[in-house]
Formats: structure tokens, C-alpha cells, sequence
């Protein structure tokens, strides 16, 4: 074919293609799109092969997605070119030039040139090109040759090695995702309960001859007439989706990303309603699949196990058998369940060696999910065996996780139902409230376990002596409960947790409790992550608000579990160290009388006494240094850092330059950096500039001034050093630049150029500056907005030149969400309402540029 010829067939093609695309837009009819597109791609190969001296003994082969024709818009055309033993030189060239045209026509080409023998080494060899090979479909050449590859395929096969390895792959990919099928930008081919898990299906199933497709499944009685009916329903809506991706983007997209969510919504007709976005709905409509996709999967790949096992029997009512570790009821004796489907889940828990449920068992749970009514609910035997799955020792998460699985715990709990695929638009959550929520009750399951023990032995030890565990569990499943609904979903969720509690009969206390802890679940973490720990009136007023240990206790395990299952890049050990520090804090509160502030005061001063003394430091050694340092000070720290900074500043504050001291933070992740100088306009400004120029995050700055007038600041910075570097030499760097960049009078405000990113975009987070009195002459400033580059040194310049002195900050970054807190005093007391109404304005409109 000569380049004029192949000119003509790729306007021809690129036409016929903008034809197809334009029609599925019209009917979103994705069989029919698929089926033409693969034809059309067909017809042009074919036309290409003719045109070329090739051999009649080699064959042109469609193998993976476009052997199954199932070519999606910008798809990858996998082919293969197969022949019995050897080709000449001219076929070769032929084959070549073929391949070439191919591309030149616009095709992306995945290609292998092979004989049969080679194939079949292939097949044996690797797993992926084996998938393809079964799926492989003759498209022109010698049908003798493709015979061959047939049969040197069917002979090479081995049922359980196939099955094996295929699991082994399906496990790999979806750790890839963290196993869960429920983030926020999920991949629609690749997630877990993406199309990957249904071609997964058929992979194994043809390579028993059971079928290539669900209809000849259902026709082999694989599958039965409503498992069939509802994976087609579903196959169909999220191919619809995959394609209209590719259409939208013009290219292989396969994640659902917010720059597409709202498009995609748009396109299939979704409208903004009071409470949601369109793209809300479309997100969840498309989870609702992916929830039955996962359960289809996992059904299937149990009942294609080519393995025979031994059947155990267990003891109860109805015939259940646990085989390979699973859980079963025989087909004949599974319309006996209704009464007694929450006992399979008892068992469960019960049966140390089980880990999960069979095919048979996971399908009629599934099926009868709608059979759970108001009046099955309401039914005492019923609730006693719902609540005994919380209270057991074993398997609490891993049931509960089946029970949303199979839409039980959405149908015994209608208002879980829903949340179900419900997204969450803040910035941080990266998965649906569902399981965001399972991942809580997780995180707090793990308090229990000894192998686990190593990363929170306090929260393990908490939570062994809780009496009533079950409670916190319950606190965990409802305390999101009423998200999306508008309004405060703490107060909204403590509404639903009562009746809960009411219909199961539960005692006063135990609802109490579990109310409670729903309408308080952001109160420790906010205390914690905004607040100024060292102040004594905030312990009182927050132990005040806990009142006794007992709540204190299953608040902290709670919020622990719940900051842990937002997102992995939220939690940290500055976080748990805030936590840890408000939680002891306000249990010796609790155990103790509340103290006055000079008995503070005079306790911690003792607590750096017998610290120095061990250092052989006499307290007249020190008496000046702590007579300068203020009353204000010891309010601000406690008697540890009081010592340390002693220590540190002895030698030197007589010196009439910056003092610099480093050193790791005493609860783990991150470094201290004690910054002692003299006090100048716009300090916190240009040291805040010094780590954000060193790529150092700044989580806290406790600000002090000296009554002589020096600036005693404690700075908490997460540190990414050069692994090259060690922190001895890491240190010593930051005492050095530090104190050169301090005598620059020269330095300036370091500000990056910033786009906001396509998830803050998509959400719409607008930016929030609010101030409240919190002392006689303090102002809480709080800042809430997208997360941009060096967000900290722009608020504090703000701060500066309106003239307020910052006294404490608290740097909260929830994953692409900062919430940022500023305590600072005014110089002017004339007008303090509009100087603080300036600010506010100030920063809004540089934080909005």
C-alpha cells in the first residue's frame, strides 16, 4: 500500500471512528460500540495484510482486549503474528512493513512475532501472556496455523497452575491499591471491582471450558439467572463508563479522576440536587457496582477452585462444613438459612481456622440482604446475635466487612445503608464514608492484638482493660453515619446512635456512652491539633468536658483509629504524639485536683530543678535567666523542655547573638529547634521562610518573649534530610544556616507559584479566615484553606504588617487540606475589631490569588 492509500485509510478511519464516538454519545450503547469499533479496527488489518506479500502459512491474531472485542477508543491493539516453525527474509520485511503501517494509520500496537513453539514456551512461562494467549481470536491468514497454536495452547494448560497463578496476580494488583476498591479517584479497569475482576471471571472460567462469556456461563449453569441479570447490569454501567472516559479525555484514562467526575456526570445526565453534586451521584452509583463486582468476583473464583478439600463438619442446627478455611452450606440446604444467617458470622468468629465464607454461603447473604425488614429487626433473637458479632474476642472488623460486603449491615442498620459509596469533599478523606468507617473499626481491632501491640502500646493497654469494648466499635460505626445529609453529622449521628441503641435494648449507660462518643468524635483531635497543650486552662476545660476516665479512655482509642483511616499520608507521630500528650495530660486531671496556675508553675519548675541538679546545675546558677524568662513561659512548657532549654542557654544568653540548639523530638518523628534572639519585627515571618527554603514542614511554633526582650521560640518541624547526611552533621547544618540567615537583614519572603490542584479544584474548598478572643489580650486567628507552598510564611507576613506579635502556631495539614492557628495580641488597642477584620480580609485575598 502506498502512502497515498494509507493516507486516504486514515482519514477513512479517523472518520469512521468520530462516526462511532458520536454515537455512542447519543445511545451509550457500549456492546454496540464495542463490537463496531473492533469490526472496524478488523476490517482495516485485514486490508493492510492484503496489501502485502505475506505469506499464506502465517496468521494474523487478536489477542487480550481486542481478542475478546472488547477495544475501547484509545485501547492498545494486541495482536499476534503466529507461524508453525520459521518465515523467510521477505516476510520478515513484510511483517515489518505491516507493523508500520499499522502505526502510521494512528493504531497503538501491542505486537509479538512467534512461532508456535515459541508461544507455547510463552504460555508456560508467563502468566500474562498465557491470559492472552486463551483469549487469542483469528483474524486472516492460515486458520491450519491458528488450529495448531489452539491446541499447543489446550495442551500446555493446567487447570490449577492457571488458577493459582491467576489468583496470585488478581492479590498482587489489588495490593497496588491498598485492597480497597473505594477511593476517591478509583481506576475504573485496575481497582479492585474494576472490569480487571470480571475478565479475571472469565479467565479462569474458559480455561475450564466453562465459558467465555457470562451468558454461557449461566447456559453451563455456572451462574444462575439473577447472578447473571445483575453482573450484566453492572458489567454494562461501568463499560459505559471506561468508555465515555476515553471519549471525554481523548486518550487511555482509565481513573476516574475529579478533573473527569463532573463531566462524566454531565454526560450521563446527572444533576446537582440540594445535598449532593452530580458528580457525587455518579461516583456513587458507580461504587454501588463496584461493591457487587468485588462479591461476584469472589463468589466465582470460589466455585472455579479446582481443588478438592476436605469437609469438616460444625456443630449447629443446619448442616454447615468448613472447608480450605471457608465456611459452607451445601446448595440443597441453603433456603434453610434465613432464620439463621447472622449464626454463619458467629461461627466465624468462633472458628479460629475460618477466613471467610464459601461461594454458596456469600450468595444467598447476599440475596437475602432484601429480606431484612423492619419486623426482622425488631426481633430480640435477631438484635442478640447482631450485637454478640460486635462483642466478640475475634473477627469483629473481618465480619463486619462481610456483613457490607453482602448489604446486611446496610439493611439492618438503614441509616449505614445510606452512607454506603457515599464520598466525602475535604481534602483529606480518600476513601467512602463506608469505608473509611470499616478502616476505623479496623484500627481499633488492632489495639487488641499483641502482633500489632508495638505501634500504640498505650491504646493497647487502654483498650484491654476497657470493660465494654463493644461500645467503642459501636462508637466507630455510627460516628459518620449521618455524612452527607447536611448539618452537623456529629449531632445528626448521635440522633441515629440513640434510637439504635434504644431498638437493640441497650442499657442506659452503655447509650450514653455511644451517643456520646458519636457527638464528640472531632473534639480530642481538634483540642489536639489546634490548642495550646502546655496551657493548663485548656487541659481543665477538656477534662471538664471528658469528666471521667472511662470516656476519656474510648475518645482517645476512637480518634486514634479514626485520624489513622482517613488517608495515609494524614497520620503521623506528630499527630499521635499531640494525642498521647492531651491524653495523659488530662488523665492526671482527672486523677488528681484541678491545679491553680501558680501550682503549675511551681510543679514544673521543681520537675527542671531535679532535672538540672542531676547535671550538677545549682538553681543560682540560673536564677536570672529564669527571672528574665517570664511567668508567661512556664505556662508555655513543661518541666522537661524548661531543663533543656537551661541547659542550652546558659552558656550563652549573656551573648549578644542568635543561640541555635537542635535536637530529635522527644515522642519521635520530627526535631526541636530552640531559637533564642533578639526579639524583631517580622521573626516568626523570616524563620518560617528559613525551614520552608530547607524543605523542612513546620508543625508547631511556640512563640515566647523574654522580659529583656529576646525571642525564646521552640520550633517542630518534620525534617526530610538527605539520607546521605546523618543527623549529627543534619543538626549541625541548621544551627549554622539558621544563625547566618538570622544576621541577614537582607533575606525575603520565599513564595512559589501555585495551581491549585485538580482535587481542591473539583471540591470547591473555599478559604476560611475566622478569629475569636481567648484570653484578656489573645485572639485565636484560624486559617482554612487548600494546601499551597509555603502557606505559613504568607499568613505570617500578613500578621506582621498590620503589626501583631504571633505568640503560638499550630501548622494542621490534612492531606491536601491546611487548617493552620495563630495566637497573636495587638500592639494598637484602639479598633482591635477592625484591625482583626483587616487581617482576616488580608489574608483571604492572598491565600484566593
Amino acid at each position: 500500500m502506498n502512502k497515498k492509500g494509507l493516507t486516504q485509510l486514515k482519514k477513512m478511519y479517523q472518520e469512521k471512528f468520530h462516526n462511532l464516538c458520536e454515537k455512542f454519545l447519543e445511545n451509550h450503547n457500549s456492546k454496540a460500540y464495542l463490537k463496531k469499533q473492533t469490526q472496524l479496527v478488523d476490517k482495516l488489518l485485514v486490508k493492510i495484510w492484503k496489501s502485502l506479500s505475506i505469506s499464506e502459512n502465517i496468521s494474523l491474531v487478536a489477542v487480550g482486549g481486542y481478542g475478546r472485542k472488547e477495544l475501547f477508543p484509545y485501547s492498545d491493539v494486541d495482536i499476534l503474528i503466529i507461524f508453525e516453525k520459521e518465515i523467510s527474509k521477505n516476510d520478515q520485511e513484510s511483517i515489518s512493513q505491516f507493523l508500520t503501517n499499522c502505526w502510521d494509520l494512528g493504531f497503538k500496537v501491542g505486537h509479538s512475532v512467534r512461532n508456535i513453539k515459541e508461544s507455547k514456551y510463552e504460555f508456560k512461562k508467563d502468566i500474562t501472556t498465557a491470559t492472552n494467549l486463551i483469549e487469542s481470536r483469528f483474524i486472516i491468514g492460515s486458520l491450519s496455523v491458528f488450529s495448531k497454536l489452539e491446541q499447543a495452547i489446550n495442551n500446555s494448560l493446567s487447570i490449577k497452575t492457571f488458577y493459582k497463578r491467576k489468583l496470585e496476580e488478581q492479590s498482587s494488583r489489588h495490593r497496588k491499591f491498598k485492597d480497597s476498591a473505594y477511593q476517591l479517584e478509583p481506576n475504573i479497569k485496575e481497582s479492585p471491582g474494576g472490569l480487571r475482576d470480571l475478565h479475571m471471571i472469565r479467565w479462569i472460567s474458559i480455561s475450564q471450558k466453562k465459558g467465555k462469556t457470562f451468558r454461557e456461563m449461566f447456559e453451563n449453569n455456572l451462574i444462575d439467572k439473577l447472578e447473571f441479570n445483575k453482573i450484566q447490569l453492572h458489567e454494562t454501567k461501568i463499560t459505559k463508563r471506561r468508555i465515555l472516559l476515553h471519549i471525554l479525555t481523548k486518550r487511555v484514562e482509565d481513573r476516574l479522576v475529579f478533573d473527569v467526575q463532573n463531566k462524566l456526570a454531565e454526560e450521563l445526565g446527572f444533576k446537582n440536587t440540594k445535598e449532593k453534586k452530580s458528580s457525587e451521584i455518579v461516583m456513587k452509583s458507580y461504587y454501588k457496582s463496584v461493591n457487587y463486582i468485588i462479591l461476584f468476583n469472589e463468589i466465582l473464583i470460589k466455585r472455579l477452585d479446582p481443588n478438592t478439600y476436605k469437609k469438616i463438619k460444625i456443630r449447629h442446627k443446619l448442616p454447615f462444613y468448613i472447608y480450605n478455611n471457608l465456611i459452607e452450606l451445601e446448595q440443597i440446604d441453603i433456603l434453610k438459612i434465613k432464620p439463621y444467617f447472622l449464626d454463619a458470622f458467629i461461627l466465624f468468629q468462633q472458628n479460629n481456622k475460618a477466613i471467610g465464607f464459601g461461594p454458596n454461603l456469600l450468595g444467598v447473604l447476599d440475596s437475602l440482604s432484601e429480606k431484612i425488614t423492619k419486623d426482622y429487626r425488631a426481633q430480640p433473637q435477631n438484635q442478640k446475635k447482631f450485637l454478640k458479632i460486635f462483642k466478640s474476642k475475634n473477627k469483629v472488623s473481618r465480619s463486619l466487612r462481610i456483613l457490607n460486603k453482602c448489604n446486611i449491615l446496610g439493611k439492618f442498620i438503614p441509616a449505614f445503608g445510606k452512607i454506603v459509596a457515599q464520598m466525602q469533599h475535604d481534602l483529606f478523606h480518600i476513601y467512602t464514608v463506608d469505608e473509611h468507617t470499616l478502616n476505623v473499626i479496623e484500627n481499633i481491632r488492632r489495639f487488641t492484638l499483641e502482633k500489632w501491640k508495638h505501634e500504640f502500646p498505650e491504646c493497647n493497654e487502654i483498650f484491654k482493660k476497657f470493660k465494654k469494648p463493644y461500645l467503642i466499635y459501636l462508637g466507630a460505626l455510627f460516628h459518620d453515619i449521618a455524612k452527607g445529609r447536611g448539618g452537623d453529622h456529629s449531632e445528626l449521628g448521635e440522633t441515629i446512635a440513640l434510637k439504635f441503641g434504644n431498638d437493640m435494648s441497650l442499657d442506659y449507660e452503655d447509650i450514653n456512652l455511644v451517643t456520646w462518643l458519636v457527638k464528640s468524635h472531632l473534639k480530642m483531635s481538634t483540642i489536639a491539633q489546634k490548642s495550646d497543650l502546655a496551657d493548663t486552662l485548656v487541659i481543665n476545660e477538656f477534662a471538664k468536658f471528658v469528666k471521667t476516665k472511662n470516656r476519656l479512655d474510648a475518645l482517645y482509642l476512637l480518634t486514634v483509629a479514626d485520624i489513622r483511616g482517613t488517608s495515609p499520608h494524614v497520620w503521623n507521630q506528630w499527630k499521635a504524639s499531640l494525642l498521647r500528650s492531651l491524653y495523659l495530660e488530662t488523665k492526671n486531671i482527672l486523677n488528681e485536683k484541678k491545679l491553680e496556675i501558680p501550682d503549675v508553675i511551681n510543679k514544673r519548675r521543681k520537675i527542671a530543678n531535679k532535672i538540672l541538679s542531676k547535671y550538677s546545675i545549682s538553681p543560682t546558677s540560673y536564677k536570672k535567666l529564669w527571672a528574665n524568662f517570664g511567668e508567661d513561659y512556664f505556662l508555655r512548657f513543661d518541666g522537661k523542655e524548661i531543663a533543656w532549654h537551661t541547659r542550652v542557654l546558659l552558656p550563652h544568653h549573656l551573648k549578644n547573638k542568635p543561640t541555635i540548639k537542635v535536637r530529635h523530638s522527644i515522642e519521635g518523628q520530627g526535631i526541636e529547634v530552640l531559637i533564642y534572639t533578639r526579639n524583631v519585627s517580622g521573626l516568626f515571618a523570616k524563620i518560617t521562610n528559613f525551614f520552608y527554603g530547607i524543605k523542612c514542614e513546620v508543625v508547631q511554633a511556640t512563640i515566647t518573649t523574654t522580659e529583656n526582650n529576646y525571642a525564646l521560640d521552640v520550633y517542630n518541624i518534620i525534617d526530610n534530610p538527605n539520607e546521605s547526611i546523618s543527623y549529627k552533621h543534619y543538626f549541625l547544618h541548621i544551627e549554622t544556616e539558621l544563625t547566618k540567615y538570622l544576621k541577614d537583614k537582607n533575606t525575603k519572603l520565599i513564595l512559589s507559584k501555585y495551581k491549585k490542584t485538580s482535587q481542591a479544584t473539583h471540591h470547591q474548598i473555599k478559604s476560611e479566615v475566622t478569629y475569636k478572643k481567648v484570653k484578656n489580650d489573645r485572639y485565636e486567628i484560624e486559617v482554612i484553606t487548600a494546601s499551597r507552598p509555603n502557606l505559613l510564611g504568607l499568613i505570617a507576613k500578613e500578621i506582621n504588617l498590620l503589626g501583631m506579635s504571633i505568640h503560638n502556631a499550630k501548622i494542621n495539614t490534612l492531606g491536601q487540606r491546611a487548617e493552620d492557628f495563630f495566637i497573636v495580641s495587638l500592639k494598637n488597642k484602639v479598633g482591635i475589631e477592625k484591625q482583626l477584620n483587616n487581617l482576616s480580609m488580608n489574608i483571604k485575598a492572598q491565600i484566593n490569588k
